[in-house]
């Protein structure tokens, strides 16, 4: 059900340099204008992430919870993280299209 393809695309955004990780360093690409999304592991606290939505909502970005773990996230970027932000358009609108096909089929498997 897991779907790779989301964090490769982190993998390569991370090599291109595009890639910002923790919460305070995503929140200042966030209000720099510099994010087109956020992601946050599946694992964070749910504290963390409406502390997160807050600050993201604010600026008009986009901020989901992915359904990879930390460890996950980690092993994709190479750099242990609960929140990335995305600061390229292009890998953002790639990443929330994987994200949302991973919602789609998990609805169809309820079905």
């Amino acid at each position: 059900m897991k779907n790779d393809k989301t964090l490769s695309l982190l993998g390569i955004c991370r090599r291109a340099g595009k890639l910002v990780t923790g919460f305070d360093a995503a929140v200042i690409s966030v209000t720099e204008k510099k994010s087109f999304a956020v992601l946050a592991a599946s694992d964070i606290s749910e504290k963390t992430f409406k502390n997160l939505k807050y600050e993201v909502d604010k600026e008009g970005v986009t901020a989901v919870k992915i359904p990879f773990s930390m460890e996950e996230i980690g092993r994709a970027c190479g750099v242990k993280a609960g929140i990335v932000s995305v600061c390229d358009e292009g890998f953002a609108k790639a990443v929330l299209k994987t994200v949302s096909d991973i919602d789609k089929e998990k609805e169809d498997l309820c079905i």
